[in-house]
């Protein structure tokens, strides 16, 4: 493992976060297709996408209110009265997208329900989850953690994101955190439902590197991917440099440097690879999956409050912004990204 960096401040890291980077409008309009180009449009009106109780715009048609109830991601929902936007599940303002609110300007949606499955890794020198700690300073519904909860309908149905952190079933002694606990094997069912929240419009990221057997580590996770053509490769293990060769696509928009450790190659049969290091190994791959959308991630380092101390250095923030703007539903939640400095 390389040498760990300091922690940065967190009042530094928002300040600087706050001038991260946006796309432009024409980045802006491609952002909001349905393909993983970002260049087609939007996904259909069937696919839906989890609302948290009592928010929910229910079916196809996109009316009702309930528990749970999902919205079209393709189809503007309910219509407003042409009102200020709030998280309802209605398209208030009458802009063609539902629960667009972002009240900061700071590039994340106020209304976006984000969940992450398994556990933060032991790499961090002061423990620290600084995706989650970023996600809650700017916005009011912080990201759930399921941990090692069974995957079902229901549980999913809540949530638009979805982050998959450490969800290997070995127990690794962590040399600088708290030890990693075996996560349970996602069962059939588990997978099943996974699959159907995912191609109904969920968007989920996965991030691997966590251990020093990557292989068994991410055989889990893989389960998980594979009916939707993603996967991690178990034997191209060496992902570890700066990520410095980005193929144009929404989610590499303003980013120019990021750094793995002891990462994995994402190497899924339908993945469009487009982020590379500088020997040319894959440290990036989307999927598009009927609704849904994948972002299969080789490394695990930009979650540790390690990393940030490079954000001068490292478009982390912007990255992470383009990744929740991607894998939202093209029609919920998408707000203007900062702009790019």
């Amino acid at each position: 493992m390389s040498t760990r960096r300091p922690n940065m401040p967190l009042a530094l890291l928002l300040a600087l976060s706050a001038t991260s980077p946006a796309c432009s409008d024409s980045e802006q309009a491609k952002d909001k297709g349905g393909e993983i180009d970002g260049n087609a449009n939007g996904p259909g009106k069937d696919a839906q996408v989890g609302l948290d109780s009592g928010d929910g715009a229910a079916d196809d048609a996109g009316g009702g209110n309930g528990s749970d109830a999902g919205a079209g991601s393709g189809d503007a929902g309910p219509v407003g009265n042409g009102q200020a936007e709030v998280c309802d599940g209605k398209d208030n303002d009458m802009n063609g997208i539902v629960d667009d609110v972002d009240v900061a300007g700071d590039g994340v949606c106020d209304c976006l329900n984000i969940a992450t499955i398994g556990e933060i890794g032991p790499w961090s020198e002061g423990g620290g989850n600084v995706f989650k700690t970023w996600l809650d300073s700017r916005s009011p519904r912080p990201a759930t953690e399921l941990g090692d909860q069974v995957l079902t309908d229901e549980l999913l149905a809540r949530y638009q994101v979805i982050v998959i952190l450490y969800a290997g079933t070995l127990r690794f002694n962590g040399y600088y955190g708290p030890t990693l606990l075996a996560h349970h094997t996602f069962s059939p069912d588990e997978v099943a439902a996974f699959q159907r929240w995912v191609t109904r419009g969920g968007g989920v990221m996965t991030t691997a590197g966590y251990t020093g057997d990557e292989a068994a580590e991410v055989a889990n996770v893989n389960r998980l991917l594979a009916p939707m053509g993603a996967a991690y490769s178990t034997s191209r293990r060496d992902l570890y440099d700066y990520v410095t060769n980005w193929t144009a696509h929404p989610l590499t928009d303003g980013v120019m440097r990021i750094n793995t450790d002891n990462g994995v190659e994402p190497d899924g049969p339908m993945g469009m690879s487009i982020a590379f290091d500088g020997s040319g190994r894959v440290a990036l791959q989307v999927t598009q999956a009927d609704q849904g959308r994948i972002a299969v991630w080789g490394d695990e380092w930009m979650t540790y409050d390690s990393e940030w101390a490079d954000i001068t250095d490292q478009q982390v923030s912007r990255f992470w912004l383009n990744i929740l703007k991607w894998l939202s539903p093209s029609k919920i939640c998408q707000v203007e990204l900062p702009p790019l400095l």
